[in-house]
Order: C-alpha cells, then sequence, then structure tokens
C-alpha cells in the first residue's frame, strides 16, 4: 500500500515526473548531438556555393577549353541538323494538309451539288 501510495502522490505533484523526462530528453539531446559529430567526418565535402566558386573552363588550361569549344560546336551542328529535320517535317505536313484540304473542298462541293439534285427531284 505504502508504494502505491508513494507511486500515487509522485503522479499527483508531477514533479518527479517532469525531473524524469527532462533528464531523459537532456541525455537523447546529448547522444544526438555526439552522434551528429561522428557523422559529420564521412560527409562528402560541401558543393559550391555560387558561379564565383566555380572556376572558369578557361583558366583549366588550354586541352580543356578546345575540348569544350568542340563540344559546343558538334551541339551546333546537331542543333542545326535537327531543325532542318523538322523544318521539313513541317513542310511535308504542311503539304499533307493542303492534299487533304483539297479533297475535303471536293467531297463537299460533290454533296452539295447532289443534295440540289435531290431537291430538284422532289
Amino acid at each position: 500500500m505504502d508504494w502505491l501510495t508513494f507511486l500515487k502522490d509522485v503522479i499527483a505533484t508531477q514533479q518527479f515526473l517532469q525531473i524524469f523526462v527532462g533528464g531523459c530528453t537532456m541525455m537523447l539531446i546529448g547522444w544526438m548531438v555526439t552522434r551528429a559529430k561522428g557523422d559529420r567526418d564521412h560527409l562528402p565535402p560541401p558543393a559550391p556555393v555560387g558561379i564565383a566558386d566555380v572556376p572558369p573552363p578557361f583558366l583549366q588550361g588550354p586541352r580543356e577549353a578546345v575540348d569544350l569549344m568542340r563540344e559546343l560546336r558538334d551541339l551546333a551542328r546537331r542543333q542545326t541538323e535537327d531543325t532542318g529535320r523538322i523544318a521539313e517535317c513541317a513542310r511535308i505536313i504542311r503539304e499533307e494538309v493542303v492534299k487533304h484540304t483539297t479533297l475535303l473542298d471536293k467531297i463537299e462541293r460533290e454533296q452539295a451539288v447532289e443534295n440540289r439534285s435531290h431537291e430538284r427531284e422532289r
């Protein structure tokens, strides 16, 4: 009975409970902080923050600059070829649209003539 009444009094006053929870929280925070300090050693180096931190290609050396210029030339050539292909596809599509439009116009005219002839027969 004594133990039960003591526990009841502790819970009623909540001082001991607050101290216990606060102590556990402080121990948990301390463990997490020391764990984070240990994990920091295994992280990769931080990324460059801005453009000023990244060296421009021309400061890397002449070989790298020439390689980059070749890549840019190749990309420009591919872009020109792709643009030509797109223009050719657009031309073909335009021609097909004109063909289909003229065909639809002919069908429309024939239907109009046929409708007029049926109206005259009635």
